[in-house]
């Protein structure tokens, strides 16, 4: 497994927290809690249009 897969190393460069649990939909990769928190925090246009967060905390791999 690699970098951003799910429950794997956070995606986000600056960060190598495990586990990566949150999958951001534009992505397609997965991000820790506190990075996902961030990405969310800056993408409110997206929760606006979908309704729903662009990171989103999931028990499973989505599948593609």
């Amino acid at each position: 497994m690699d970098k951003g897969d799910f429950g794997q190393e956070c995606n986000r460069t600056a960060c190598n927290c495990k586990p990566a649990l949150f999958y951001n939909h534009s992505t397609r990769k997965y991000y820790c809690g506190t990075c996902a928190f961030e990405i969310n925090k800056w993408a409110t246009e997206f929760r606006i249009k979908t309704g729903h967060q662009l990171c989103v905390k999931v028990d499973k791999p989505v599948k593609e």
